[in-house]
């Protein structure tokens, strides 16, 4: 689903995905915005403040609306 939204929402939204059990800058990014679960979302304005972070699966109704609170 994820990767269906990056290609609805390209050019308004920026996307960047970890790995915070392989990837080194995943597991600094996950200890800095201190997850304990996976998956985490985590939605970031353009000012860089977080607007939103959820934890567990979302649908597709409630990712958009996160993604669209960002705008």
């Amino acid at each position: 689903m994820v990767e269906g939204l990056q290609k609805q929402y390209e050019g308004k939204v920026e996307f960047r995905l970890y790995n915070v059990e392989t990837d080194q800058a995943g597991v600094e990014l996950a200890d800095k915005m201190a997850v304990q679960y996976v998956p985490t979302f985590v939605f970031v304005n353009t000012d860089g403040v977080v607007s939103k972070q959820t934890v567990g699966a979302l649908d597709e109704t409630q990712f958009k609306g996160a993604l669209d609170a960002l705008q």
